[in-house]
Formats: C-alpha cells, structure tokens, sequence
C-alpha cells in the first residue's frame, strides 16, 4: 500500500450537475479505482497510508450520499406520478372491493344453510348405502351355492348396494354454491391457529422445528441487545469493533 497518493485530494466531491447520473459514475467509477491503489491487500501499516485511506472513505461516503441524492431528485417525479395514479384508482377499487366483501357476507348464510343440508343428506345417503351393503352381505352368506334364485336375489342386492354407495359419493361431492356470472360462487375452509398452550407448542416446535425455534429467540436477544441488554440468559454476548 503506497504511503501518499495525492490524487484522492483532487477535484470536487460532487460531479457536474449538466448529466448528474454521467458525473456521478466518473467520480465515484476514478475512486473506485483509486481505492484499488490502497486497498491492495497488504493493509494499512502506517499512520500516513491510514490517513489516506480515512480520507478515501470520507471521498466515498460523501460521493455515495450526494449520488443517493440525486437519485432521489431523478425518480421524485415519477414517484409522484404514482402516487397520483394511486390517489385516483384507489377510491375506485375500495368501492368495487366494498361491495365484493358486501356480496360474500349476504351470500354466506345461504350458503351454509344448503351445505348443512347437503351434508345431512349425504350422511343420510351413506348410512342408506351401508345398509344395503350389510343387506347384500347377509344375502350372499345365506345363499346356498346351488340355490340359483336366491344367488340371483343376493347379486340383485349387491347391485343395489353399489348404486347406493356411488349414489352417497355424488351427495358428498355435491357443494352449496351460486352459479350467477362467469364463475360459481362457493365456500371455501380457511384454517386459523389459535395458541391455547403455549408451553406445550414450544415443546412440540422445539422437537419437529428446531431450527426456526432457535431463529425466533436468536430474534428476541438481538431485540434485546440493540435495547442494550448485556446478558441474556442462555446466551453469550460477545463484542466485535467495527469502523464506523
């Protein structure tokens, strides 16, 4: 790493305003390229070169903030386009969206009083089919091998037990649903978890996620270290200096 190099002292921190984006580049592109002159893998190894490097660094945050800056004032303009795109569908859509959310709650209690009623009759349409079933069972036991009536009885039963049973399969297959527009409008089962016991959901994610366990309370120290806690228990706090 060379002790001196005068070039980083040279020029403006900012670039010409005509192309902020071109001068930007060329500016911090040559302070790139003469952080290279120092950053060479050797390291710092005297008070001068770490002067010089300090000096680089400031160059560069300096080149970085104003570029920022500038990147600000460029896409400002769109930013508001935007935001008056936002202003101007955004009353729209919250209507359309109230009455969609109108709709499915004036359609939920219909549908879920035929769904209860497809479902009971379903259940009705299963306990039927298990019936027959157990009917055309019992026949074909009890008919003799020879008795070619009452072979011809059982099958009979068998059969319509079979019916039955596909029958109880299309009720339970069968769904409340509203068939107005391009699309029915059905019910769909949307599952929540409610925590009763903590304790108890700890020990069970301790043992089937383990790692997401660890990354939850890992969360919960940093939290607690940026408040400026200094032990935790369970963990070990360490120190690392870093240049600011």
């Amino acid at each position: 790493m060379p002790d001196d190099n005068p070039r980083i002292f040279l020029g403006a921190n900012n670039p010409p305003v005509a192309d902020p984006f071109e001068g930007f580049a060329a500016h911090i592109n040559d302070l790139f390229e003469e952080a290279k002159n120092h950053l060479d893998g050797e390291g710092v190894e005297s008070q001068s070169q770490a002067d010089a490097v300090s000096q680089l660094l400031d160059m560069l945050r300096k080149a970085a903030k104003d570029a920022d800056a500038a990147r600000t004032v460029e896409k400002k303009p769109h930013d508001d386009a935007a935001k008056a795109v936002q202003a101007k569908w955004k009353p729209l859509l919250d209507r359309a969206e109230l009455a969609v959310t109108t709709c499915k709650q004036a359609l939920a209690p219909w549908l879920m009083k035929v769904e209860a009623e497809k479902r009971a009759a379903a259940e009705a349409a299963r306990l039927e089919a298990e019936g027959k079933a157990r009917v055309a069972a019992e026949a074909m036991r009890a008919a003799q091998s020879t008795d070619l009536a009452a072979l011809e009885a059982a099958e009979a039963l068998v059969e319509e037990a079979k019916r039955a049973g596909a029958d109880a399969n299309r009720a339970e297959q069968s769904k409340a649903h509203a068939k107005g527009g391009e699309r029915a409008t059905g019910l769909r089962s949307y599952f929540t978890p409610i925590l009763t016991d903590p304790k108890a959901a700890l020990v069970h994610y301790v043992a089937t996620n383990p790692e997401a366990v660890k990354g939850f309370l890992l969360a919960l120290a940093k939290a607690d270290v940026a408040a400026g806690k200094r032990a935790i228990p369970g963990f070990e706090i360490t120190e690392e200096r870093r240049v600011v």
